[in-house]
């Protein structure tokens, strides 16, 4: 048997790269003198992680563990505010640290970070900085954010705020004001920002002003502002390709000016906007893409509603089918709504694939595949365990599924019976692709049953909870047109498979054969062709 002292030191450094270094250098420094010298080369690097549960003497472990170590450390990350700052007091941050590259600090009150972030400047090294605050009181931060944009080599950012006293709920907690004007040593060299606290448009607009070297943006809530942002205070950063904003409450004028300037090469857009009717305004979005970001290959916009003021609003399968002009044709694009009791998403996509792969080293069956219309899919979540409830949510959105050509259906049918899915699958016509989460519960009503089988055309079926072979065979006689079936469920005690196919083919028994011994995905088996049938038969 091996000892783990015996292993080599290869192995130990891909080892030691998941373990916290402070860990590691207490339990093996003292070991022998292989681990002493081996903890003293060059080629360790520690990645440090210090908190108030787990170190009982801070001062202690500055003084054996890190100073000794200053130069072998690749990473801090540091939890618990007055922990953070005693730290600092301990143990001088400075060039000597010159492997370290990046630091996390958590729990910090906002104020207290001001002295951390004033060490972290003399770093040689400096990439990566996190800083995860709590906030107490509004306050103005603009002094933290022009010493994060000091650091002389930082390359990624992320600044999170946690409110701590709720009792001020005024949107705007925080200030940010920073010169827009600024001479060329000012700028940073920030390349992946995120800033996940409210940001007002004006406020981002100075922070950008002070990262021309920016690619990568993500702001957690940005706000409308006050303060009137003119087009020419709107910088151009000639690196940005990606731009996430989590939670939008721009107008879309304001948004639009922003895009228009801010980034010509952007390549990828995710903004989750308040419900707008002009963020589903596909004329204005096919101008601002084609004139002013042309190169952008991914956009993600998604904006809700609640169910109530849908309802009042007649007029959403108009600007539904703009959508179906051949510049979001030729996209290949998404248009996505998604149902619950009480919200409404709408979506526009283009990264999220849909649920059809069947062979992923072949063919990706996409219900939009081969097809010159616009793909609009329908996601029915939850509905609520009260029937008379369902169906009036049913109702009330008729008038939708009357006017929008839905081709795709993802459904959850835990809570509702089988009449009420297929009345569902009769008010969608242009169905061809189905996607069912739940089976519902199962009635017997043959007759509206048979008369929806011979009207839709749905291809492709998916299904993910199968409980009953009844389930099976419901979706079998509802969906007669199917090409593709994926049952995502296992079946353990499953020992005979009857597969019917249209005409006496034994080409497509040795393919099945052959895919079943090269996959080994079976072990005692027969297979034969009987008339139509092909039964594989299971021991």
């Amino acid at each position: 048997m091996t000892h783990f002292e015996d292993l080599s030191n290869e192995i130990l450094l891909e080892i030691f790269d998941y373990v916290n270094g402070y860990d590691i250098y207490k339990s093996f420094h003292n070991l022998n003198s292989r681990f002493q010298q081996f903890l003293t080369s060059s080629s360790i690097l520690f990645k440090i992680k210090l908190c108030s549960e787990t170190i009982s003497n801070l001062e202690e472990c500055c003084e054996t563990v890190i100073i000794p170590n200053q130069h072998h450390i690749l990473s801090l990350d540091i939890k618990d505010g007055i922990f953070v700052n005693n730290f600092f007091k301990y143990c001088s941050v400075n060039a000597s640290f010159y492997n370290l590259q990046s630091v996390i600090l958590r729990d910090i009150l906002i104020e207290l970070a001001v002295d951390p972030l004033l060490h972290l400047k003399s770093l040689p090294n400096l990439l990566s900085l996190t800083l995860i605050c709590q906030l107490l009181f509004p306050k103005d931060i603009s002094n933290i954010y022009r010493l994060i944009f000091s650091l002389p080599t930082l390359k990624y950012n992320k600044i999170s705020l946690e409110e701590l006293n709720y009792e001020y709920d005024d949107i705007n907690e925080i200030n940010i004001s920073l010169p827009v004007g600024i001479p060329d040593q000012q700028f940073s060299t920030i390349e992946y920002f995120v800033i996940n606290h409210e940001c007002a448009f004006d406020e981002l607009i100075f922070i950008l002003c002070h990262t021309p070297q920016l690619r990568h943006l993500i702001c957690g809530n940005l706000l409308q502002t006050e303060q009137n942002v003119e087009d020419e205070q709107i910088p151009t950063l000639s690196y940005l390709k990606h731009i996430r904003i989590d939670c939008c409450y721009l107008d879309f004028n304001d948004f639009e000016r922003f895009i228009k300037k801010v980034s010509p090469q952007l390549q990828r857009l995710r903004i989750k906007p308040n419900f707008n009717k002009a963020y589903l305004d596909a004329d204005r979005w096919e101008r601002l893409i084609t004139n002013y970001i042309p190169h952008l290959d991914t956009l993600i916009c998604n904006c809700y509603q609640h169910n109530f003021i849908i309802y009042e609003d007649r007029s959403l399968h108009l600007i539904i089918n703009q959508f179906s002009s051949p510049f979001w044709v030729n996209k290949g694009w998404i248009f996505e709504i998604f149902i619950d009791c009480r919200i409404i998403h709408f979506s526009i996509h283009s990264s999220k694939k849909t649920c059809f792969i069947f062979d992923e080293t072949k063919e990706t069956m996409m219900p939009h595949s081969k097809s010159n219309n616009l793909v609009i899919q329908l996601e029915i979540q939850s509905f609520a365990s009260n029937p008379k409830r369902n169906q009036s949510l049913i109702d009330n959105y008729k008038f939708m599924f009357d006017s929008i050509k839905f081709t795709h259906l993802t459904i959850n049918c835990e809570t509702i019976s089988s009449d009420m899915f297929i009345q569902i699958i009769e008010m969608l016509p242009h169905l061809v692709s189905l996607h069912i989460l739940s089976i519902p519960i199962i009635q017997n009503n043959a007759d509206v049953l048979h008369r929806v089988s011979l009207k839709n055309k749905i291809t492709k079926v998916k299904l993910e909870k199968i409980t009953e072979i009844e389930q099976v065979m419901f979706i079998l006689c509802l969906c007669r047109c199917m090409k593709h079936f994926q049952i995502n469920e296992n079946v353990p005690h499953l020992t005979c498979l009857c597969i019917n196919i249209s005409n006496n083919n034994e080409h497509i028994l040795n393919e099945l054969q052959n895919l079943i011994d090269t996959e080994y995905l079976l072990d005692n088996y027969t297979m034969k062709l009987v008339g139509h049938n092909i039964i594989l038969q299971l021991y």
